[in-house]
């Protein structure tokens, strides 16, 4: 390029390209069309899996286990779904 067509900032910017590979430009379309395609279905996807897992650990975890440890040997757990108190080895 010579000295005028780059207006002296030593760029091309702004100025049009004779060359344009039409075909490497479809191609590069496409990629990113299928890209985005595969984002949106694994955004949904995890999304579903969120809150199927959180709406899981809401109503299925027991949040009344208790873990009873006074320094001893002697470990015993509480399970809140059955009110027993077991010991742990």
């Amino acid at each position: 390029m010579t000295e005028r067509e780059t207006h002296g900032w030593g760029t091309s910017w702004g100025t049009p390209d004779i060359d344009v590979d039409v075909r490497a430009l479809r191609r590069y379309h496409n990629l990113l069309e299928q890209t985005a395609a595969i984002g949106e279905v694994l955004f949904f996807a995890l999304l579903a899996g969120i809150v199927g897992a959180s709406f899981y650990l809401l109503n299925e975890t027991n949040f009344e286990n208790t873990i009873f440890y006074d320094g001893t040997d002697v470990v015993c757990i509480y399970d809140g779904r059955t009110g027993e108190i077991v010991n742990v080895e």
